[in-house]
């Protein structure tokens, strides 16, 4: 299922679309249920993933994001 959302953080606008099984994965973020997503700030891609890191988060902060992203999707 897909879904999408605006988390903010640290003032920050963060935009997600994610794509999550209801079963875990083999080729989920940690082996887990989500399995495809990008995360925007400012309208830059921080992150992306496919079935695969497409693209890593590069700084802590960024890291971080992803972090609390998933931390909504998981809920």
């Amino acid at each position: 299922m897909w879904t999408d959302g605006r988390i903010d953080y640290q003032g920050q606008k963060v935009d997600y679309i994610a794509k999550v099984s209801p079963q875990p994965s083999e080729v989920g973020i940690d082996l887990g249920c989500i399995f495809k997503l990008d995360i925007e700030v400012a309208e830059e891609t921080i992150v992306s993933y496919d079935r695969g890191w497409e693209l890593y988060p590069e700084t802590e902060e960024r890291e971080a994001i992803l972090e609390a992203v998933l931390m909504v999707l998981t809920v």
